[in-house]
């Protein structure tokens, strides 16, 4: 019965000491990401910005474009690059 007590104590003594901290260094409480300029996806960051501004360009374009159009046909300007009359 003591030998049952015995292994008790020291089963409880190797528990309590596992419970200690450790001696390995803290974590960084901040882990550092990359950024993402700084990853193979860099490239594409500024992708889409640069199709929405292509985009918006176009769409500038032809509305100047139909814009002069109706101009004209409601005889408001005269055509711009008229060929001379022959």
């Amino acid at each position: 019965m003591s030998a049952l007590k015995s292994v008790g104590v020291v089963l409880v003594a190797v528990l309590a000491a596992g419970c200690g901290s450790s001696d390995e260094p803290k974590k960084k409480e901040k882990e550092e990401v990359m950024k993402v300029e700084d990853t193979a996806f860099g490239p594409l960051v500024g992708t889409p910005k640069k199709v929405q501004d292509r985009t918006d360009a176009a769409a500038e374009q032809y509305r100047d474009s139909m814009n002069e159009r109706l101009d004209e046909d409601e005889g408001g300007n005269p055509k711009k690059d008229e060929p001379p009359g022959d």
